[in-house]
């Protein structure tokens, strides 16, 4: 495709199809007429999903293309879609006709670059510019069967053929309109008063923007650019009324135009003009990138240059929202809200992001409380934020001088019309840009928008800018900060900085705070938020790299309970602002055996009330109410969660009062049981999204709920004696078909490991992991079937992180597999895998995951939220499992079964006041010598103990109170408490 016009025909050959589930297609090449056609044979089979017909179809792409066929068909109403691939087949851009029925005859389908959009891989937006392979996929709407034919598919490139011209209302010689295109630029003669130039393309082409260098500055009195088609008419489409800086990025979206216009309002030395194409306004957000491609590194947020940045929450356990800090010391001090962005001036040269490798930090290395530092062998900056207790939030840049010489500084703190999440994280008006309208400051306080309000230290200078006027960060570099304290901006990208001007002696320190708050009357003297108070840090201590993976957890839960919106557990803190029930439940569990039940209870009081009258559980609730979407996890959770409040805390008075709620939930379960006892296909699952499936993940959730009703319910007595038969009765149906299921399934398809779902057979150690988690290892569930799909997890995982096998992400979720091989025995895969989680954390000093985990650490592609705090969660509950964890078939706590060996040397092991089912536990663990550990167990747990000690060699002798007792293999059951037990090895 080297010229306009050019048409790239591709061949009918070598297409491969792809299906999901049980879906058929049959791909064929057929004559029609005097040409041959792609035939698709589809059958859903009486389901959902796709059928994917691709071919691999190496090309480069042009900047501006369409896509065009002929198609017939004959079939139900689905949607069709036309994707393109780059070579690396992980970066999809499509096209989406939604709801078509394929045409009894021919019908021409053109597709332009415009109507193609970026749909996902680590990219993350940036236009196409090698194609790879082409799909064409049909995506069951209706689904049933059918037949589409799909003739003469070819790229046809639109680019311009015919290169510009452009005249101008006067011209310097040598420096004519034409110079303005290509060459040292054009030049108006110095006596017109209102220069012009104008561009013509020869026909009309989509242009996205114009790109204007001014040659010796910027014309003060501002521009305007016209469009026309026809050179006497012109609409204007961008007005500036002042300009400033070298450069003007003028955004020119949905314009198609043969003709531009410059209109100059005074005399000006000239310019270079380069016309833009669609992609660079495609959206506001590629707008931006070429901006930043455009200027020095470190003028723009990391973001802007297609790199991931990390981030992490600032905020109260007890707010409706937080912060966020990213990894380059950047703030975003609401949801959505502008930023803060900290550069230091010293010695004539201006320090940004671009000039370190940030190191992160978090207060006493767990305190949500996280810091960024920029250091050199002269000096060292470090910006820090937390919250007070009435929910303002403070930046702290302290500034230390390492030198032996005084250092003269400006500190600088940009404010700026960016959010810390990029717009490949974007959910609703939450990742990307945040536009500036108004910058108004008094010399006290800076109100942006007229909603946030920012007070600085004493002694600060502040100056702001419209975008029209240039970049502020060129007036920085120069030692200039911008004279007016006030900005308007109707484009939305104003910008300020404060600046604070230091002199610090030889080894001496300064800090200047920013307070950021919604309203403008700051109260004097409110705290600090007090983490510390709030938390319980005794609970667990150890020796070794316990203490680094005990740290983890209490940040973890820190973090489940800085990103909750009042009542409200939210998995995140920006891009999932949203309650999940199977997020919440999770969450809750680890709370609660943290010693957070009050946050729980306020969960259940605000989530339960969604429930809807036939006891149908909405799987996620948020600020636009109950997103009703089928997903039949959600209530045996709701149920799993009342019982797991109830079994830690013993409030009465709240299982009398949700009593109502379990009823329904009960009756929604038995009428939505099948006739083989599952629960319907639902997409509770996000692969399943494209084809609802019988996910055994909502059975082990409805099985645990049921279970858990029925138990509930004996406990309120009388009263509730036929919830409890039915609840058993339900309990035990479901059961029943649940493991028969899992067995026909492994039948059909020659499975060794345990599926995820009826349908797909897949393999899914996650949501198996889930199930131990609930029902420990159940009996209907053949345990060698079980052990096999965790070994071949981890012959997967250490393949991948050997660097044997391929991979680009994975899923922290995988995290809960460390408790499900604690119950199975495998303590030292459990360890291993702990160790890796540990030093994949993202970044490792804040204490956190995101959602999905790139391989790329910087690649710009969607990673969920950071953190995420469902995985927060399993991580609080893989850790408490090494400690100990209940086995409720037996009513047992299993003690120490993933301790490291490592974990109890020096001064050992303490649990103090553990929450348990059982009761409060407490113990300690410590090696005496190579063969021979201790063990004291305090009073306060009503159960079976079982202590299974980390020895290197199998148990040869067991002392409790100085008397030898029975030993099973590597454990032992201990006969009463408080006990002192000796465990002594080979």
């Amino acid at each position: 495709m080297a010229q306009a016009g050019a048409r790239d025909p591709i061949p009918l050959s070598a297409w491969q199809a792809t299906v999901s589930g049980n879906a058929t297609l049959d791909l064929s090449v057929v004559a029609c007429a005097k040409t041959q056609a792609l035939r698709l044979d589809f059958d859903f089979k009486g389901g959902k999903g796709f059928a994917v017909a691709r071919r691999a179809w190496a090309r480069p792409m042009p900047s501006d293309y369409a896509v065009r066929l002929r198609l017939r068909g004959t079939g139900p109403v689905n949607d069709l879609e036309i994707k393109l691939l780059d070579p690396t087949g992980r970066n999809v851009w499509r096209h989406v006709a939604k709801d078509q029925r394929p045409p009894a005859r021919w019908k021409r389908w053109t597709i332009e670059s415009t109507e193609i959009e970026f749909a996902w891989g680590p990219s993350s937006g940036s236009a196409i510019t090698q194609l790879g392979f082409i799909e064409i996929a049909i995506v069951a709407g209706e689904g049933g069967r059918g037949s589409l034919w799909i003739a003469d598919l070819e790229i046809e490139d639109l680019t311009q053929g015919l290169a510009p011209t452009a005249i101008a209302s006067s011209a310097r010689p040598g420096s004519g309109a034409e110079a303005a295109l290509a060459g040292s630029g054009w030049r108006p003669e110095p006596d017109d008063r209102r220069p012009w130039i104008v561009v013509d393309s020869a026909r009309p082409r989509r242009i996205g923007g114009l790109i204007i260098d001014w040659l010796d500055g910027a014309p003060p009195q501002g521009f305007r650019i016209g469009a026309s088609n026809t050179g006497k008419r012109w609409k204007v489409v961008r007005s500036a009324a002042q300009a400033g800086g070298a450069r003007a990025y003028v955004y020119l979206p949905d314009l198609k135009s043969r003709f531009l216009r410059l209109d100059l309002s005074g005399p000006c030395t000239g310019a270079i003009l380069r016309i833009q194409p669609f992609e660079f306004s495609r959206s506001i957000d590629a707008f931006w990138y070429a901006v930043a491609n455009g200027e020095e590194r470190g003028w723009h947020p990391r973001w802007l240059h297609r790199e991931q940045s990390e981030w992490t929450p600032i905020g109260r356990s007890n707010g409706t929202e937080c912060a966020l800090m990213n990894s380059d010391g950047m703030v975003e001090v609401a949801e959505g809200s502008f930023s803060l962005e900290p550069m230091l001036r010293i010695g004539g040269k201006l320090f940004t992001w671009a000039d370190f490798e940030p190191c992160p930090a978090l207060e006493e290395r767990w305190v949500p409380v996280p810091s960024i530092l920029w250091e050199t062998a002269q000096w060292r900056l470090t910006v820090s934020g937390h919250a007070a207790e009435d929910g303002e939030v403070r930046v702290s840049y302290r500034l230390d001088n390492k030198s032996e010489r005084v250092l003269h500084a400006a500190l600088i703190v940009v404010v700026r019309p960016f959010q810390v999440t990029p717009p490949w994280q974007s959910f609703r008006e939450v990742g990307g840009v945040s536009r500036i309208h108004e910058l108004e400051w008094d010399e006290e306080m800076l109100r942006v928008n007229r909603r946030l309000a920012v007070r600085p230290d004493a002694g600060a200078r502040f100056g702001a800018m419209p975008f029209d006027e240039g970049f502020i960060v060129s007036r920085l570099s120069s030692g200039a900060l911008p004279a007016a304290g006030s900005a308007r901006d109707e484009f939305g990208f104003a910008t300020g900085a404060f600046e604070f001007h230091l002199e610090l002696q030889p080894a001496e320190s300064r800090h200047r705070i920013l307070r950021a708050r919604a309203d403008e009357v700051a109260p004097a003297g409110v705290p600090a938020f007090d983490w510390k108070s709030r938390m319980r840090t005794d609970q667990w201590s150890g020796s070794g790299w316990a203490v680094e993976a005990i740290e983890a957890a209490l940040t973890a839960t820190a973090h489940v309970l800085i990103t909750r919106s009042g009542p409200a557990l939210q998995p995140g803190p920006r891009r999932y602002t949203r309650s999940w029930i199977r997020d919440g439940a999770m969450m809750s569990a680890a709370l609660l055996r943290m010693g957070h039940a009050r946050e729980v209870l306020e969960f259940i009081r605000w989530y339960a009330p969604h429930q809807r009258e036939d006891g149908f559980v909405p799987c996620c609730v948020d600020r636009d109410g109950p997103d009703w979407l089928v997903e039949h996890d959600s209530h045996g959770q709701l149920l799993a969660l009342i019982a797991d409040y109830y079994r830690f805390t013993g409030d009465r008075r709240f299982l009398e009062e949700a009593l109502p709620c379990i009823d329904k939930a009960v009756q929604c379960i038995e009428g939505l049981l099948e006739s083989d006892g599952l629960l319907p296909i639902s997409v509770s699952h996000e692969g399943y999204l494209a084809q609802p499936v019988h996910s055994y993940w909502d059975d082990f959730w409805a099985l645990r709920g049921l279970t858990d009703a029925a138990d509930l319910a004996r406990i309120l007595g009388t009263r509730a004696d036929e919830l409890a038969r039915r609840s058993s009765a339900l309990a035990a149906r479901l059961s029943a078909g649940l493991f028969a299921s899992v067995a026909a399934t492994r039948a059909a398809h020659s499975l060794d490991f345990i599926p995820g779902s009826a349908e797909w057979a897949d393999f899914d150690p996650t949501a198996t992991a889930n199930a131990l988690y609930l029902l420990d290892v159940p009996r209907g569930l053949d345990r060698a079937a079980v052990e096999r799909t965790f070994e071949l997890y981890l012959a997967d995982w250490r393949s991948k992180r050997s660097g044997e096998g391929t991979w680009s992400n994975y899923t922290p979720y995988e995290i809960r597999i460390i408790g499900a091989l604690v119950r199975l025995g495998r303590r030292d895969a459990a360890l291993e895998l702990l160790r890796f989680f540990l030093s994949d954390r993202r970044p490792r000093a804040w204490n956190q995951w995101p959602e999905i985990a790139w391989r790329d650490r910087k690649a710009p592609a969607h990673i969920g939220d950071l953190p995420h705090t469902w995985i927060s969660a399993e991580y609080v509950l893989a850790v408490r499992s090494l400690f100990a964890y209940e086995r409720e078939a037996d009513r047992a706590l299993m003690l120490a079964a993933g301790l490291a060996p490592d974990w109890i040397e020096g001064d050992g092991v303490r649990v103090r006041s553990m929450p348990t089912l059982y009761g409060e536990l407490s113990y300690s663990l410590r090696r005496i010598d190579e063969r021979t550990v201790r063990f004291d167990l305090a009073s306060g747990v009503d159960c079976r103990i079982i202590l299974k000690p980390p020895l290197a060699a199998p148990l040869r002798e067991v002392r409790v109170d100085g008397a030898e007792v029975p030993f099973d293999g590597d454990s032992v059951a201990l006969p009463s408490t408080p006990a002192e037990v000796l465990c002594i090895a080979y």
